[in-house]
């Protein structure tokens, strides 16, 4: 008989843990609140060592006819002059997707759901809340829609439940998230910005473009249908004034010349799990309920699917009594060293004197981008740390092992 998991949350973390286990051998239980699988969620950049591990799954998320491919990144002052731009193509000898791609997020969910639908190995349990675990058994309650409880007993439980997940709450896993004293603004701008821009024959604008200028920034990420305006805000005025603000100050336009129809606002902070093992038994959490980096970059979530393909394989090795436990916890603790010292520090940086009022900083890390883009081998490393290609994901000790190595990236 295969080993049993619990996977606790079907967004796109569950979904392909739960995926990631069956095709190693283990019977699968997902338990979804909703009743089919749904974000609500607005993360939407996809990176390109992302982009190399969905294909593994037979996910090709760049070939999604709403998928908005950018080839380059961009930083511009408030005339639409061009400070810095590095150009994806410089990831070329890496990956089989040297670009990133802005998509909601909702798109991998339904691509998710079809593979779930035909994986006889997975149980999916939608309108079904997880409310009470006991690690030691290790087992989950659930509560219909309709009130019926049901125990589910499992040889592990996987937490994959969100940023206040209760899953860890009662496997007693501690995470200390400190905020960040602004709040981000999303303005869904419906203009042609690109026609917008004052020069005469202007390079083109890249999807992904940081404009900067008056001591404040705004980040322009280009979707299918609209253009997502980022701004840092720290209350100290109504949104919508704040976005105008931002605007009028570090690009070209002006806000009322860009057809924003809605403006909607998130926390930014920062918190990562003390382990993503339960001392209380065998529970496991990943995803946003081992970490939260908000700050800038797009790197949560591509860090949340990271962590799925890093610990499912080793997992599923364990389950099978092919590896000791401790292998599974080297790759968790590799997972959220790398989450400390890299990710969120990187994240971080794009945000220089935007998030800290260090004006000084802010036009150093201008300066730093600048020169940065005209040394190739550092804009090439820039872009690996960007789209997260050194992202660790296996440590096993021997060739033999379900769970190999996988080269990110590497052809």
């Amino acid at each position: 008989m295969n080993p049993h998991a619990v996977v606790v949350g079907a967004g796109p973390v569950g979904a392909l843990a739960a995926l990631l286990l069956a095709k190693s051998n283990v019977a699968v239980t997902l338990v979804e609140r909703n009743d089919k699988l749904i974000t609500a969620s607005q993360a939407s950049t996809f990176h390109p060592s992302t982009l190399d591990l969905l294909r593994t799954l037979g996910i090709e998320l760049a070939s999604d006819p709403d998928a908005v491919a950018v080839t380059s990144v961009q930083w511009r002052d408030n005339r639409g002059d061009i400070r810095a731009e590095l150009d994806y193509r410089l990831l070329a000898d890496l990956t089989n997707h040297p670009f990133r791609i802005h998509l909601d997020q909702q798109a991998l969910l339904d691509r998710a759901a079809q593979l779930i639908a035909a994986e006889p190995a997975i149980e999916l349990r939608a309108g079904v809340a997880a409310i009470d675990l006991n690690p030691a058994r290790p087992s989950v309650t659930t509560l219909t829609n309709n009130g019926q409880r049901q125990i589910i007993t499992a040889d592990v439980i996987i937490g994959c439940d969100g940023s206040h997940s209760l899953i860890r709450q009662l496997a007693g896993i501690p995470m200390l998230v400190r905020n960040y004293p602004t709040v981000a603004l999303r303005a869904h701008a419906h203009a042609d910005l690109a026609a917008l821009l004052p020069t005469q024959a202007p390079p083109p604008l890249s999807g992904l473009c940081y404009f900067r200028g008056n001591d404040d920034g705004v980040s322009a990420l280009r979707m299918k249908t609209a253009t997502r305006l980022i701004v840092r805000s720290a209350n100290s005025q109504p949104d919508r004034r704040r976005v105008a603000d931002a605007v009028a100050n570090a690009t070209p336009w002006k806000a009322g010349d860009l057809a924003i129809d809605r403006i909607d606002s998130y926390p930014l902070g920062r918190g990562v799990v003390d382990s993503y093992l339960s001392d209380l038994g065998s529970v496991v959490v990943v995803g946003d309920a081992a970490h939260v980096t908000s700050t800038a970059g797009g790197l949560n979530m591509n860090s949340g699917i990271h962590d799925a393909f890093a610990v499912m394989p080793a997992l599923a090795d364990w389950l099978h009594r092919r590896i000791d436990k401790s292998v599974v916890a080297r790759i968790t603790e590799a997972r959220r060293q790398y989450l400390l010292n890299e990710v969120i520090p990187r994240s971080e940086r794009r945000v220089r004197g935007l998030q800290d009022d260090d004006l000084h900083r802010f036009t150093t890390h201008l300066d730093d981008i600048a020169t940065l883009a005209e040394n190739c081998d550092a804009a090439k490393q820039f872009l690996i740390e960007a789209s997260l290609l050194d992202t660790p994901l296996h440590d096993l000790p021997n060739e033999t092992s379900q769970s190999r190595v996988l080269q990110v990236g590497m052809r």
